[in-house]
């Protein structure tokens, strides 16, 4: 396989780690992961992406740092969702959560995510702790999925039909 410095260019280097964060980070620490020379060319790859409204900037401690702009990630996952998925196929993930949620509320024997967190405290083995905890991560992960689907299905024939219409502005799509 090939080094990736010798099939991507910087930018694409770059705008690879840095739209893959998972929290704030310096541009030495993009420059290094992204194997860029040049301290000036990841901060100013990293200043478009910024301008382009993909990364926003933090300081911490006084040391500017960048991370992907939540809201623009938060909408880019519901395009993708209408995108990828037909109506029926977020349905029916819907459903899938619906049903993983009921399973564990009649296995731990609870109505909520609450009740199951508030069942940690109770005297139980190690081992069912454990469990609990990774039920309770799981849980809290469908409740994300499913706000995301949900609000998918919501704006789905909105989405649905702008991607129409701008694929009808490219004479390449037409009939």
């Amino acid at each position: 396989m090939d080094d990736w410095t010798e099939t991507m260019t910087a930018r694409d280097r770059i705008e690879d780690v840095a739209l893959t964060l998972r929290k704030p980070r310096s541009v030495n620490w993009i420059k290094e992961q992204a194997e860029v020379g040049s301290w000036e060319t990841a901060k100013s790859h990293l200043e478009s992406l910024v301008d382009a409204g993909q990364l926003t900037v933090v300081t911490v401690d006084g040391d500017t740092l960048y991370k992907i702009d939540p809201m623009r990630a938060y909408l880019d996952h519901i395009q993708e969702l209408v995108v990828e998925n037909t109506k029926d196929e977020l349905r029916d993930e819907l459903e899938a959560i619906a049903a993983e949620i009921a399973d564990w509320k009649r296995e731990y024997d609870v109505d909520s995510l609450e009740e199951l967190e508030a069942s940690l405290g109770e005297e139980l083995p190690p081992e069912e702790i454990r469990d609990r905890r990774k039920v309770i991560t799981y849980w809290e992960e469908n409740n994300h999925h499913r706000q995301l689907i949900t609000n998918a299905l919501g704006l789905y024939d909105d989405l649905s039909a702008q991607s129409h219409a701008s694929d009808s502005n490219h004479p390449q799509y037409a009939d």
